[in-house]
């Protein structure tokens, strides 16, 4: 019996015992039957005049509750909502701290990127930054720039973009697509679709669609010899990120230092 039946089939038995239509046992039974019902209820499925929780004790009358177990249940419900409300908030929460955190060193466009190439220390509020990785980091603003593009350069660490609830959008370098070769992705708004790039696009790009206007684009660079030089030079020569609209005549990019 799958799960589907086995709550309809439950439900209905509840409700026919609620009703007297069937009892729990083959004969019927010798206790005094509850009023306009053949048999005895049990009083396993009823609801208790009282139940103690971790809230107070509620009161019911004929499984209904009082007034005061009414307002009691209202404000547990209100208390539980908002603690979803807040839990909820926190992926969006950190996406906007990380956003005003790069807009506080500068980065207001995509082209502007905030490069640790003399890496980090706890002095950078990161989640879960590292001590030991080049990081170029940037924000997108779809609704601004429209369908955006990122050239990623070969032997780059791994990457990521994620949407304002830092839902995954795309991975970049070694984990998939371009496999550590580079390559160029586009970022498409929400609202737009693959097929309004097919052809030459379509060939040219990775593409990905966006869940939300703003996008955080991260991206690693690993040591060499115990140093970030190696890394640095790769995103500061063959890293680049502009709007479609602006192939032609892409920005000049700029890279904001961050370490310390």
């Amino acid at each position: 019996m799958n799960t589907s039946s086995w709550i309809h089939y439950s439900f209905r038995t509840v409700t026919l015992l609620t009703i007297g239509l069937i009892s729990t046992s083959a004969t019927p039974s010798k206790e005094k039957p509850t009023p306009r019902v053949n048999n005895k209820i049990p009083e396993s499925i009823l609801t208790p005049d009282t139940v103690d929780t971790r809230i107070g004790k509620l009161n019911f009358f004929d499984g209904i509750p009082t007034e005061e177990t009414s307002k009691l249940l209202l404000d547990n419900l209100d208390l539980n909502r908002g603690i979803d409300a807040f839990l909820n908030g926190m992926p969006a929460a950190n996406v906007e701290a990380a956003r005003r955190g790069h807009a506080a060193l500068g980065q207001k466009r995509s082209n502007q990127v905030l490069i640790f190439d003399e890496l980090m220390d706890s002095n950078s509020l990161f989640l879960t930054g590292n001590t030991d990785t080049v990081y170029a980091t940037t924000f997108l603003d779809l609704k601004k720039d429209g369908p955006i593009v990122i050239e990623i350069p070969e032997d780059s660490g791994p990457g990521i973009l994620i949407d304002a609830y830092s839902r995954y959008v795309m991975n970049f370098g070694p984990p998939e697509p371009d496999k550590g070769k580079g390559g160029k992705y586009l970022i498409l708004p929400p609202g737009y679709d693959e097929k309004d790039y097919e052809g030459i696009v379509a060939k040219e790009f990775f593409i990905a669609k966006s869940t939300s206007w703003v996008n955080w684009f991260l991206l690693r660079g690993f040591l060499k010899d115990g140093k970030p030089n190696y890394s640095s030079q790769i995103f500061r020569k063959g890293l680049k990120i502009y709007p479609l609209k602006k192939t032609a005549n892409p920005p000049k990019m700029e890279f904001i230092k961050a370490s310390g």
